[in-house]
């Protein structure tokens, strides 16, 4: 098959044009394909003749409307396709919605269709206007550089990011494959229709898309509860990138394709998604709903900068609030890097609070240039819960204040601030503050949601690896999770795991640390039911991270069971007495099966992944291959990874990373890394941004000064990073850091963890 991908700046190199998004046309497209393939590009086929000479048939496009170059696609290809149509409602006319995979994968589209037409039917009714073109095609391409892209009329996706085996796939799988399919056909409005001018301001993109997703899935699938996942799947992770030097604002001066290429990056993604979030909570869903879609009908197929948003926000935005300026609240974050910690201190009266504000990065003694015109200061809107509930009534605290004060009646005996994590800010709490909402949080107070209780684990940790509170304050909040029953808390509290176990693995206080996690999750685990079928999604993906964790932490119980199914299911694979290991639970079983894997299991199991045309299941064992501690099983998948007929050259990254993301195989990556790096930038340029991602994944748990030398070194040698620049940047400073956390936090972790390993 021929599939084109122009985004952001390749269209140049198809056909003459000012491939800049602020250039929009409208194209005439004709295609020559062999007779029985199928041509596609981004509007409906109007005709179709024979050359006799070349019997070649002659496929042409009816003229597209206005879209920017990035966004043209070309398709040939011998695939099958499924169709359904999508009703507009009242905002517009039926069309056609088409899905096209490979003749052999035809059965596995089924999900991504039904996704696909409930997200495009909530999209239209949403921003109410219609979808602007006579049809819709969404292809799954079986070897493909990105995700997926948001070609207008014509959504291309790797397989991985489409196909759902409904028998054998994950929820986890589900979902990966739904937020892709939803964030892509948010496009088609913003994006597509309503374009930036720019590429400093690809969060109008890309950021909007991000949090689209979540709201179309939280509407289609309300069980799956994605706005609660937000925190911790897209909020969580950009509140660790941003809070170091090596970030950059949401709008940022961008000149060459290499920067263009890096800023589709966490902080255009994630940051402009939990920006948007914020903004909708201060401003009202409705409000929110009805400025997108003046935005949209006022800009359609014209291009914008981020004043036109907020424009058309103003008015509802002042209807709460006359004498505030939307967009010198939105400047404040969008145009400096970085955000606040909000400190609440005892006020001058009983039961009052003081709110200040102050930068929060991960290294309190960074030094920086102020060459910010809001001094890193911020217009925060604060919201909070007391022992009385939610109060309704937000506060601002801005740039330019030195503090807000709250006070509480008598009753009201504890403070929370922001509600659900709305917010874009950490807060910190005087010492006797944590301590009582500590405790509210062992005695079960449901007035601490889930999403609340998720974010005083992520606030309190990233403040004690700041050395803003003491690190045994951390560890001491952790002590609540022997009462914790819900997915969101125990999906930070694996995070604040994983964090801990990098940076003690090597250390005499990795013992306690499993000690004292495999005593936090013993009562949840053994709620948990290993063979029950069925369960709705939450409590499996519950299930899912309680085990999951459980066999990370050591439990005897655990990893004996993991052990003894992985080992059965190995050895009956293929044969009349084959075992079926729970689709959710299968990620998990084959990669902690094989962890202490022989040689030869791995080489069944390589033999079973190269067999396996399920591609999720493929992601599956392709992840189990580079778990084995054995470093010549580890070099030997490094070795074979390199051959495209092993491994397909859009997941060899991938593998790089989770080769190096198992201990025993970070330096065999890093050495292969730095020898092989003429190659690598020979086969993915360096104008990839995922080439240059590898580079902070692989030194993300470096932590000596030797390390760090090493790093310096190999850039020295290799100083044209093109769009990976700022990953190195990041990932010096990550390694700074660790060193930093070494000096500072392992001596008070490791006494805090031999005084409390044991219950």
């Amino acid at each position: 098959m021929v599939a084109s991908k122009f985004q952001p700046t390749y269209a140049r190199q198809a056909y003459p044009c000012f491939d800049e998004p602020d250039f929009k046309a409208t194209y005439d497209v004709t295609l020559w394909k062999p007779v029985t393939y199928v041509a596609l590009s981004n509007m409906n086929e109007i005709s179709k003749t024979h050359d006799d000479e070349s019997n070649m048939d002659i496929v042409t496009f009816a003229t597209s409307v206005p879209m920017s170059t990035y966004l043209t696609c070309f398709v040939v290809c011998d695939f099958d396709n499924k169709e359904v149509q999508i009703d507009s409602g009242e905002v517009g006319s039926k069309f056609t919605l088409r899905s096209y995979a490979q003749k052999h994968e035809l059965h596995r589209i089924n999900f991504a269709q039904d996704i696909g037409k409930r997200a495009t039917e909530y999209y239209i009714r949403y921003y109410e206007v219609p979808f602007p073109l006579p049809k819709l095609d969404m292809i799954a391409i079986p070897d493909y550089v990105s995700g997926a892209t948001e070609h207008w009329g014509l959504v291309t996706y790797r397989e991985t990011s489409f196909l759902i085996d409904e028998d054998s796939s994950s929820a986890t799988n589900k979902m990966n494959v739904a937020n892709t399919i939803c964030h892509e056909l948010a496009h088609m409005w913003f994006g597509n229709l309503v374009t930036m001018k720019w590429w400093d301001d690809v969060w109008l993109n890309e950021g909007f898309a991000t949090y689209m997703q979540v709201k179309a899935l939280d509407n289609i699938e309300p069980s799956w509860k994605m706005l609660d996942q937000f925190l911790t799947k897209t909020l969580h992770p950009v509140l660790v990138t941003d809070a170091r030097l090596s970030s950059h604002p949401i709008v940022q001066t961008v000149a060459t394709p290499d920067q263009i290429t890096a800023i589709f990056d966490g902080i255009s993604y994630s940051k402009g998604a939990s920006i948007l979030r914020m903004l909708e909570g201060f401003t009202g869903p409705e409000n929110f709903r009805l400025g997108v879609s003046d935005y949209l009908k006022k800009y359609k197929y014209g291009n914008t900068v981020t004043i036109d948003l907020l424009s058309c926000l103003d008015p509802y935005f002042k209807q709460l609030y006359p004498d505030l300026n939307i967009t010198y609240v939105m400047d404040t974050w969008t145009r400096q890097m970085g955000y606040p910690v909000i400190n609440v201190k005892l006020g001058d009266e009983p039961n009052s609070y003081f709110i200040t504000q102050s930068r929060f990065l991960y290294d309190p003694d960074a030094v920086y240039a102020n060459d910010s015109k809001f001094n890193y200061r911020w217009y925060v809107p604060i919201t909070y819960t007391t022992t009385n509930g939610v109060h309704e009534q937000l506060l601002w605290l801005s740039d330019t204040a030195e503090n807000i004060k709250i006070k509480l009646n008598d009753d009201e005996k504890w403070l929370k601030v922001n509600n659900n994590q709305t917010g874009y800010y950490r807060v910190n709490y005087a010492l006797s503050m944590w301590q009582t909402l500590i405790e509210q949080l062992k005695s079960k107070n449901n007035q601490i949601t889930a999403a609340d209780r998720s974010q005083l684990l992520d606030d309190v940790f990233a403040l004690a690896e700041a050395r803003t509170v003491p690190y045994h304050l951390a560890l001491n909040l952790t002590s609540y999770l022997l009462v914790e029953n819900d997915l969101l808390p125990w999906e930070t509290a694996t995070f604040i795991y994983g964090n801990l176990k990098s940076k003690l693995l090597n250390s005499l206080a990795y013992y306690n640390l499993q000690k004292y996690f495999q005593r936090l999750i013993l009562p949840i685990y053994v709620k948990q039911n290993w063979s029950a079928q069925d369960l709705p999604v939450i409590d499996s993906l519950l299930r899912t991270q309680i085990l999951t964790l459980a066999v990370r932490v050591e439990l005897p119980d655990a990893e004996e069971r993991v052990k003894s199914l992985f080992l059965s299911w190995l050895q009956k694979k293929d044969t009349p007495e084959e075992i079926t290991i729970h689709q959710d639970l299968r990620d998990m079983v084959y990669f902690y099966g094989m962890k202490s894997s022989s040689p030869a299991d791995w080489d069944r199991l390589f033999q079973i992944y190269l067999k396996e045309d399920d591609v999720q299941e493929k992601l599956k064992l392709r992840k189990a291959l580079s778990a084995p501690r054995d470093t010549t099983i580890l070099r030997k998948f490094l070795i074979l990874a390199w051959d495209e007929t092993n491994i397909r050259s859009q997941d060899y990254l991938t593998v790089l990373m989770q080769i190096s993301a198992n201990p025993s195989g970070t330096a065999l990556v890093w050495d292969d890394v730095r020898s092989r790096w003429p190659q690598l930038v020979d086969r993915f340029t360096l104008n990839s941004r995922y080439l240059g991602n590898v580079i902070p994944s692989i030194t993300s748990t470096f932590n000596t000064d030797l390390k760090y030398k090493e790093m310096e070194a190999f850039f020295t040698q290799y100083p044209d990073a093109g769009a990976g620049e700022s990953s190195r940047q990041r990932a010096l400073e990550n390694v700074r850091n660790n060193i930093r956390w070494n000096t500072y936090n392992l001596p008070g972790v490791a006494s805090w963890l031999q005084a409390n390993h044991r219950a």
